[in-house]
């Protein structure tokens, strides 16, 4: 049998054998090399994708808590600063003024609206009472009457406590936020305080986001201890590795990382970030999961490389018969012999000699030439219309290629897309609609009334032939031809297209000036709108306003367009752009005008963003680009993509922006209200020290703190003053001067306002009480 198998292998043809093994080699070695390179370029990269994805999910529910408890904070500090808040503190409560109390409720009652808040007390410690969201009671019956000890030496004025007493066993687990009042100036002796618990489920809760991943999260406290967890189990059995991040962040410093170790016999990865306020993220993945992760990659690279390797095999066997078998009839053809003979004839040499034969006859380029007729067509047209064919050439050549003869006089229908926008298209189907558009084209038009139709840049253009000779007959026959062209595209394709009609000429080399007109006719769509057909006699015939009179005009409506984003107003600013096209067609700019009007309005949006601070590219994108403009060629094509491309992303960029400089620059006029309160400080002051415009400020701090400036001053003036009043013997004008009023009677007549009665009145009060 292996006698047989032998002398079978030995009559294979020699050059049957060479291409065997070529093209088995051609296709094996990449795929073994790709599937090497896939396997191991992907099982070591699986562990850094998962580091890298897991250190991206702890930095977004770091910051989706932190974002949670800084909303909690400035909300607790507006209430805290409040007057009623303010002025209950310096005395008792007494449950039957209920007006106080009501508004102290209605204060707490919008704490109580954030999710997760489980109870809130507003607690006067110089005065013994607590309120609560239900409630008023003395401050001796307060659970955490001990733990407010603790609180006032807190060397904050606002911070978070996240381990209850033992004797709060038996309430939920919770955490809280504590304010000391008043917040300004810091002192150990607080007058009270405000707390808020919340569940420890709401951070819980906080922690699972909706993404993919193979680990979980969780958080812990400066000394390692996961205080949101329930789950005693994972506590005890991770308590080594947690102490382990504790420290690590603690001695070097670094707030994110990953280490390795084996809890329980399993390999664990441990991801973490720390955070400004000592708590740690962690993520813990399992590297056995990540393993399965890699052996998937082998096996599925080992089926895809035998099934590529397979099917290799039997290509390569099909493809080397196929290129074996001219070889073979060749062969036999010439009469050599067996093709397994040795010699120094072999089966090229009856190629050679087949060739021979095949180029004197010249029947095999003949049959080429036929079947490439009609590109040959199509590539002398794209010559013609670029420009590249003299008159001889195309004389010469027309006959040849069965060209229309006879004809009159010629014109050129150049035929474009107007928008896909509403139809069921995407922009990336555009060249097969073109191409789909060229073949109605030469149905439509008979063969004789015109010459290869082609497609040359984002246009389909045909040259039409015509045997009239009046100027208005041509100009209704090609516009005859256009609205068929036109009507059917619409009916088949259901998409909008717009044909621009060149003048009638007689040499066909003047082919390329009128592919030229009919591009520039199809430009007037810029003010005209789209499904038009128009003749370029029609366009250069309008009279237009010149481009400086027409910008002189549009200056003042593109200043309030700019204005109105500035401002925070996007509705004003819509309005403004629409005013801004409908003056621009007022204006009837010319095609070529109308791209630069635009585009210099494009740079002024631009400028909008880099004056704020950000990158055009991130904040807009690829879409927002000049590129893009530059493909839209109807008013509304054009306006639509303003609006939603440029206006819309950077109204939203703004609003961003404002929000992350509201916060900062409250903080800093509070501070200089701090420092300079018994100084001459005013709201224009501070706008000069801050580099800010006074009514922008005014607005950013009535927004943020509920009151305006002068309010915010004259409140704290006068805390000190209360401050002062009850524990010195200070003169009013001592306190006045120190306070920097002018005189002792302006400052008696906005403490009246503020308080409610005269200096020496509320320090009557005080001492009596």
């Amino acid at each position: 049998m292996m006698t047989g198998w032998r002398e079978h292998f030995l009559k294979i043809p020699r050059y049957m054998l060479l291409l065997l093994a070529f093209s088995t080699l051609i296709g094996t070695i990449p795929v073994l090399a790709l599937g090497l390179f896939s396997y191991y370029t992907a099982s070591g990269d699986v562990e850094q994708k998962i580091k890298e994805s897991n250190m991206q999910v702890l930095l977004q529910t770091q910051m989706r808590v932190e974002q949670f408890m800084k909303m909690l904070e400035l909300t607790a500090m507006q209430y805290a600063n409040s007057p009623q808040v303010t002025s209950v503190l310096n005395g008792p409560v007494d449950v039957t003024d209920f007006v106080r109390i009501r508004n102290l409720h209605t204060g707490m009652y919008n704490l109580q609206t954030l999710s997760g808040i489980s109870e809130g007390y507003l607690i006067g410690s110089e005065h013994n009472w607590v309120i609560s969201f239900t409630a008023v009671a003395p401050l001796d019956e307060f659970p955490l009457r001990r733990q407010l000890e603790l609180y006032a030496k807190h060397p904050n004025n606002l911070f978070w406590d996240i381990d209850p007493l033992p004797e709060e066993a038996s309430r939920p687990p919770t955490v809280r936020m504590v304010y000391k009042l008043p917040i300004l100036p810091f002192t150990e002796q607080p007058k009270g305080f405000l707390v808020i618990e919340m569940l420890k489920t709401q951070f819980r809760n906080l922690l699972a986001a909706d993404h993919d991943k193979l680990g979980d999260i969780y958080v812990l406290n400066r000394e390692g201890s996961d205080f949101l967890s329930d789950n005693a189990g994972r506590g005890e059995s991770h308590r080594r590795v947690h102490d382990r991040i504790a420290e690590t962040v603690l001695r070097t410093g670094h707030s994110s990382g990953v280490i390795h170790d084996e809890i329980d016999g399993t390999k664990m990865m441990f991801a973490y970030r720390g955070s400004s306020n000592g708590w740690i993220y962690v993520s813990a993945v399992s590297l056995d999961e990540i393993n399965r992760q890699t052996r998937k990659i082998a096996i599925a690279t080992f089926v895809a490389c035998s099934i590529i390797f397979a099917v290799v095999g039997v290509l390569a066997l099909l493809i080397s018969l196929r290129m074996y078998s001219p070889i073979k009839r060749l062969s036999e053809v010439t009469k050599i012999g067996h093709i397994g003979e040795t010699g120094s004839r072999d089966e090229f040499i009856s190629m050679e000699e087949r060739f021979r034969t095949l180029f004197s006859t010249g029947q095999q380029l003949k049959q080429q030439m036929q079947g490439q007729f009609t590109q040959l067509n199509e590539f002398l047209m794209l010559k013609l219309f670029t420009g590249q064919l003299s008159e001889r050439d195309f004389a010469s050549r027309s006959e040849q290629f069965g060209f229309p003869a006879g004809w009159k006089r010629l014109a050129v229908l150049t035929l474009q897309i107007d928008t896909l926008q509403d139809t069921r298209y995407r922009d990336h189907d555009k060249d097969l609609l073109l191409f789909a558009i060229h073949n109605m084209v030469g149905e439509l038009i008979p063969a004789g009334r015109r010459f290869s139709p082609v497609l040359l840049d984002r246009s389909q253009v045909t040259l039409v032939t015509s045997d009239l000779d009046s100027a208005a007959e041509l100009k209704a026959f090609y516009y005859g031809i256009a609205e068929q062209l036109k009507t059917k595209v619409r009916e088949y394709l259901q998409v909008q297209v717009s044909i621009g009609i060149s003048r009638p000429f007689s040499a066909p080399t003047d082919a390329v000036r009128a592919y030229n007109e009919g591009l520039e006719a199809l430009r007037s769509r810029i003010y005209l709108g789209g499904g038009i057909i128009v003749h370029v006699e029609d366009v250069q015939s309008e009279h237009r306003e010149p481009a400086s009179a027409a910008y002189t005009k549009l200056k003042g409506t593109e200043d309030q367009l700019i204005k109105a984003l500035k401002s925070g107003e996007p509705e004003k600013a819509t309005e403004w752009f629409d005013k801004y096209m409908s003056e621009m067609a007022e204006h009837n700019a010319s095609v070529n005008e109308y791209p630069v009007f635009m585009m210099q309005l494009v740079s002024r949006l631009y400028q909008i963003v880099q004056e704020q601070g950000g990158a055009v590219h991130q904040v807009l994108g690829e879409q927002a680009s000049y590129g893009q403009l530059m493909k839209r060629s109807t008013p509304h094509d054009i306006s639509e993509w303003f609006k939603r491309d440029l206006l819309a992303p950077i109204v939203d960029f703004l609003n961003r922006q404002a929000e992350s400089q509201y916060i900062g620059i409250v903080s800093r006029m509070v501070k200089l209200v701090q420092e300079r309160y018994d100084q001459d400080i005013s709201l224009e002051g501070c706008a000069e020290t801050l580099n800010f415009h006074p009514v922008y400020l005014s607005r950013v701090f009535k927004k943020e703190m509920g009151v305006t400036f002068s309010e915010y001053l004259a409140e704290f003036r006068m805390g000190l003053a209360k401050e002062w009043l009850e524990t010195s013997t200070m003169k009013l004008s001592e306190i006045a001067e120190r306070l920097n009023y002018s005189n002792t009677t302006a400052f008696i007549r906005i403490f009246r306002k503020v308080v409610g009665m005269t200096p020496g009145q509320y320090r009557e009060r005080h001492h009596k009480a």
